[in-house]
């Protein structure tokens, strides 16, 4: 199955934030937290588990340890609902990374080969986002280079192809937000 490329992310840290009650606004209070010191998310997926949110994000590993301590710092009153701590919901994954195919517009086939073909391999998938233009499955992070090998057996990317690794990583500029620059 031809694709049209791979791409590999920096190494990442992924959240997975479990609400405990309809009324648990908590993870909104931690993502307006992070938007204000401009912390990327380069990753998120949310569903829900009966009446509760699921939600996973990833950030990039230099970010993680700010993004702890504003979990840590996130109070009952700030939107935990009551009988839930962030350590009994969130689930902390360290050195992920997201390994995304270009263009994932051929069919739910490449999907199943895809899953299928690193299950065999023993390779976990700590998450997988699809869309029409590409597909990002998040695995270990030391296991991208191995993925891509066991990847070949199930697509064919175009001749001459090494996935694409980032060479820099862009940092935002974190000043106050008032409208004057």
């Amino acid at each position: 199955m031809n694709v049209g490329g791979i791409k590999f992310s920096p190494e990442l840290v992924q959240y997975t934030c479990r609400q405990v009650a309809t009324a648990d606004n908590s993870l909104a209070v931690v993502l307006r937290q992070m938007a204000g010191r401009r912390i990327n998310l380069t990753y998120f997926c949310s569903d829900r588990d009966g009446d509760l949110l699921r939600s996973t994000f990833c950030v990039a590993a230099a970010a993680a340890l700010e993004v702890d301590a504003l979990l840590a710092a996130v109070e009952p009153g700030d939107g935990i609902a009551v009988g839930g701590s962030w350590a009994d919901r969130v689930q902390r994954i360290a050195g992920i990374g997201t390994l995304t195919i270009f263009p994932h517009r051929r069919s739910p086939t490449l999907l199943g080969r895809v899953v299928a073909a690193l299950a065999g391999a023993g390779i976990a998938v700590h998450g997988l986002c699809t869309s029409i233009s590409a597909l990002s499955v998040n695995i270990d992070y030391l296991l991208l280079d191995r993925a891509v090998a066991v990847l070949a057996a199930v697509i064919d990317l175009p001749e001459h192809h090494s996935p694409f690794r980032p060479e820099f990583a862009v940092t935002q500029i974190k000043r106050p937000v008032s409208g004057v620059f």
